[in-house]
């Protein structure tokens, strides 16, 4: 597991066999980025104490990756169909 912190920001990259970090005191806002095997990226976010999937829809680069973080509007995440 790699870690990148950018503004306050922990974002742990991981893959399929890693288990969800404790999110630093000092951070803000903590998110996971998976890699599964087909190669899409999928964003989850420490909220309330747990991690949970940020978005329903996995994403196919790094650079919307970024973006998703950088426009996150912290509310609450949503919820499985």
């Amino acid at each position: 597991m790699r870690k990148l912190t950018i503004m306050g920001q922990a974002i742990f990259f991981m893959n399929e066999n890693e288990t969800y970090p404790d999110p630093d005191i000092d951070s803000s806002q903590s998110f996971c980025v998976w890699l599964d095997e087909e190669g899409q990226y999928w964003l989850d976010v420490h909220y309330n104490r747990e991690w949970r999937r940020a978005f329903l829809e996995p994403f196919a680069t790094f650079e919307e990756v970024f973006e998703a973080v950088r426009d996150y509007g912290y509310e609450e995440p949503p919820q499985k169909r």
